[in-house]
């Protein structure tokens, strides 16, 4: 399990298809950020609940990366630890 923490730096909902169509942005489920780490600029794709959807531009995040059976899941969560310097 990898852990980073970074600073939201934009907010978007990625294009979605379904059947090879492009579903219309009031019916894409996905959520997606674009978030400065140590590392540089990742941009992580999810599916929105009710955790991420209360992430708002300059929160800190960490991002949570795992490997389940050789499948890669990630996920992002509003950061909640100590103080954290940039």
């Amino acid at each position: 399990m990898d852990k980073h923490i970074g600073r939201v730096m934009e907010i978007y909902i990625p294009e979605q298809y379904k059947d090879g169509n492009l579903l219309d942005v009031m019916d894409r489920t996905n959520i997606g950020f674009k978030v400065m780490t140590n590392d540089g600029v990742r941009e992580i794709i999810v599916e929105q609940n009710e955790e991420n959807a209360n992430i708002m531009k300059n929160d800190l995040v960490e991002i949570v990366e795992q490997n389940i059976s050789g499948k890669v899941f990630v996920d992002i969560n509003l950061y909640e630890g100590e103080e954290y310097e940039w």
